[in-house]
């Protein structure tokens, strides 16, 4: 709470004396939404690394660091801790090493590393992830279909606020505006119309996976991440009710995406863009101007992946489970196959 509060202050502090960054307009973005367990997290690092054209909040700012005057203190901490041979750092590393040890099991993940910025929501208290804190409550429904279930102003308010930490992030980082801002968000399959509202000109890369797998998948993290926090058993309630938010989110992002962003939404085969196909490859990167080479599979780049893979093992929907959901969701029929 101590963090939220001060995180609070420097962020007013910041229109007191960098007032400037509310007029930076971010006209290049790229958002990676799609379901969880869709290989999300491999794309987003791996495009993340390419630091000359793109840029993204890393887990240390989105936590500790969104306000300008916070990465300005970071950034100079670091600075004299180098000229000490990085005692900090070293220790830091130690420490949240042991931290998100646990972790590890949803994704790769530390200080160091770009992070799912839905995160950030969390000093608005807007954010889905409150969710896992009181698993039993239905306060947060609604912002799980922020779209559809979050009246207008309040839906704009909370947009904007995330608007305003990219602006923040871009003016640390990326002030000329030069590079893409680069986010990912699974939970952004239900913010597309309002995203449109402040990052009308995004590219949107939407991978598309069999719900057969994706659904379990989704119940299973969301069971892992229900732990770290309640030692209960989330019930079958609550597993269907993440079922249902799945579907939903598939409904929400293919609607919006068709109807704001037609002609910037590219659509990935999961299946081929984990097989690192030379057709899809270049369907993502020739939009942004990125050589599509940098997925070719070193042998450091397959290390990489697999550390992006699930260990956990589930039972995939049945035939008439799935034919059911596809019902619904008709098309996401072609990536069944």
């Amino acid at each position: 709470m101590l963090n939220f509060f001060v995180t609070r202050i420097f962020m007013m502090l910041d229109y007191v004396f960098f007032f400037p960054f509310v007029k930076m307009k971010v006209k290049k973005s790229i958002f990676i939404i799609a379901s969880p367990r869709t290989a999300t997290t491999f794309l987003f690092h791996k495009l993340a690394e390419q630091t000359d054209k793109m840029t993204a909040m890393k887990l240390w700012e989105i936590a500790y660091a969104p306000s300008i005057i916070q990465k300005y203190m970071v950034i100079g901490i670091m600075k004299i801790d180098r000229i000490f041979g990085h005692p900090v750092k070293i220790f830091l590393l130690y420490v949240t090493g042991k931290m998100f040890k646990r972790y590890d099991q949803i994704h790769v993940i530390g200080l160091n590393l770009p992070e799912e910025d839905e995160a950030i929501l969390l000093f608005r208290m807007s954010s889905v992830y409150l969710n896992f804190f009181y698993p039993d409550t239905k306060y947060f429904d609604d912002y799980f279909l922020f779209d559809d279930n979050i009246r207008d102003a309040k839906r704009k308010r909370i947009t904007k606020f995330y608007f305003r930490c990219v602006q923040r992030h871009n003016y640390v980082f990326n002030r000329n505006g030069e590079k893409y801002f680069l986010s990912k968000n699974p939970a952004f399959m239900s913010k597309v119309k309002s995203l449109h509202d402040f990052f009308p000109d995004a590219v949107f890369l939407n991978i598309n996976r069999t719900p057969a797998k994706t659904i379990p998948s989704t119940i299973n993290l969301s069971n892992t991440v229900y732990s770290f926090f309640t030692s209960r058993k989330p019930s079958d309630e609550i597993n269907e009710r993440t079922k249902r938010v799945v579907i939903e989110w598939y409904k929400m992002a293919h609607k919006y995406l068709l109807e704001y962003f037609p002609d910037s939404t590219v659509q990935i085969d999961f299946r081929k863009l984990v097989k690192n196909d030379p057709e899809t490859m270049n369907k993502i990167c020739e939009p942004i101007g990125i050589d599509p080479s940098i997925f070719n599979e070193t042998e450091e780049a397959k290390k990489s992946e697999s550390g992006h893979k699930t260990k956990s093992n589930y039972p995939t929907l049945g035939d008439a489970e799935l034919e059911e959901v596809l019902a619904e969701l008709p098309f996401l029929r072609e990536y069944c196959e």
